[in-house]
């Protein structure tokens, strides 16, 4: 055929062996990385919900202190508001 030269065969793709030991070997840390998404996920939800928490005792004790010494008690500001 024109253009290609017989003696330099185009190269052939290289052919990967998934042998059943690195298969399971993939799927092992396929699981593992799964796993401490899943983790990181359930302690950031967690710490939220905590910080939550926290927030909202913070501003019943304000509330109480300030009935407390006659002043009327802060108002919640929304979470989104930044200043």
């Amino acid at each position: 055929m024109p253009g290609q030269n017989p003696r330099h065969p185009p190269p052939a793709a290289p052919a990967t062996v998934m042998t059943p030991a690195i298969a399971a070997r993939a799927r092992q840390l396929a699981a593992q990385a799964e796993h401490r998404r899943a983790v990181a996920e359930f302690r950031a939800r967690h710490a939220a919900d905590q910080q939550a928490r926290l927030n909202a005792l913070l501003l019943e004790a304000i509330a109480a202190l300030a009935s407390l010494l006659g002043e009327p008690a802060p108002q919640a500001r929304p979470a989104a508001s930044s200043q």
